[in-house]
């Protein structure tokens, strides 16, 4: 487990170092992945710059003149067990999760909102980059 906080400044960079040296992100953003979309936990939110498929910069709380495609909110607790080294059923992935809050009306579940396409277009690098939030935060050993 980290020793820095979730999403603290500390956290965040690691992430970014996470990202931008996994080989599979490589393949999966092949370069073309530099779409913008944020991160919502609680009350913050953070945009995450991607750049040819490696974090370009973390921007705490966006203002008016950001711009992301998409973005996942969420609540604290729902977060941390997203980032757990083994995390609880349908918390495990974007899609589980999206699934069961936005058809099932279940509580503490992530939930993808902006442009679907976009999404849907990114799927595979954006589903690569929140997974390597768990390794980032089990120091590697989650993914």
């Amino acid at each position: 487990m980290s020793t820095t906080e979730f999403a603290s400044h500390g956290w965040w960079e690691r992430y970014k170092e996470t990202v931008n040296e996994d080989p599979e992100m490589e393949v999966r953003g092949h370069d073309k992945f530099d779409t913008n979309f944020y991160i919502e936990i609680g009350d913050e939110r953070f945009l995450i710059e991607m750049d040819g498929g490696k974090v370009e910069e973390v921007v705490p709380n966006p203002a008016l003149n950001n711009r992301w495609e998409f973005g996942v909110e969420g609540d604290r607790e729902t977060w941390e067990e997203f980032v757990a080294e083994t995390p609880p059923a349908f918390n495990h992935e974007i899609i589980a999760s999206n699934y069961r809050a936005a058809v099932r009306n279940e509580e503490n579940r992530l939930e993808l909102t902006g442009d679907n396409k976009k999404i849907f277009q990114n799927l595979r690098a954006f589903q690569r980059a929140l997974d390597l939030m768990r390794e980032a935060h089990n120091d590697g050993g989650g993914s």
